[in-house]
């Protein structure tokens, strides 16, 4: 382990779990920072730095498999490791967590010795295959997340603030279906009311400035949009 104490995100409403997991985390050498539920954890985490993220899938307010959607459909965190945790044991849940983006599942009551292990091993895949993608690409359209700057076959786009947020979210999930209500929350906010016509205009802004890039934000009528890469020039 690096000199610099790896960070971990705990999610959890359950005040004996999260100290068992705060003490857990502590005693392995971790950092950890907790929140018992997902909304003030999203808010958090979108300016602050963590390697892993460990929630709870039943929490109040949005659940932690909606918490584990929201974060794979926000660009500059969309890759960070995610363990869920909990007591439903049924397949269907462990099948839709994963299917929302969790790398890892682990069902309560669990060991200390068997979650440590998955969240090292979690951490040393993550830090093998770069952890946070910086640079998203699609063909010759790049977006650089550390900088800003967009380029399309050499040359620089320029982007107003909600058409970057648009790209950066469909070059982050390519080729899978956002649904109008996961472009709202992710480029408009929750906080934010944007309607179907608002969406329409600023995708419609976007596709005329990617020029024939522009083809591969295609409609899926009655759902949203997505990316798709077989449709590029």
């Amino acid at each position: 382990m690096s000199a610099i104490k790896p960070r971990v995100l705990v999610v959890e409403d359950d005040e004996n779990i999260a100290a068992l997991l705060l003490e857990m985390l502590s005693g392995a050498g971790y950092d950890a920072e907790h929140f018992s539920d997902a909304n003030a954890a999203l808010d958090w985490l979108k300016n602050n730095e963590v390697n892993l993220v460990l929630s709870d899938i039943g929490l109040p307010g949005i659940s932690g498999i909606q918490f584990c959607d929201l974060i794979r459909n926000t660009p500059h965190i969309a890759s960070l490791p995610i363990i869920m945790i909990t007591a439903l044991k049924d397949e269907a849940n462990k099948v839709t967590a994963l299917h929302k983006g969790a790398d890892d599942y682990v069902v309560k009551p669990f060991s200390k010795n068997e979650l440590m292990a998955r969240i090292e091993a979690l951490l040393r895949r993550s830090r093998h295959d770069g952890a946070i993608l910086r640079v998203l690409q699609s063909g010759g359209l790049e977006l650089n997340l550390d900088t800003g700057a967009v380029s399309m076959d050499k040359g620089t786009l320029h982007l107003l603030p909600k058409e970057y947020a648009l790209l950066a979210m469909f070059l982050t999930h390519k080729d899978r279906i956002s649904s109008w209500e996961t472009i709202r929350d992710n480029v408009w906010g929750l906080e934010t009311i944007a309607t179907r016509d608002t969406i329409k205009v600023t995708i419609h802004r976007l596709k005329s400035k990617l020029g024939e890039y522009g083809a591969c934000i295609e409609p899926v009528p009655g759902v949203g949009y997505r990316w798709a890469e077989k449709l590029l020039p």
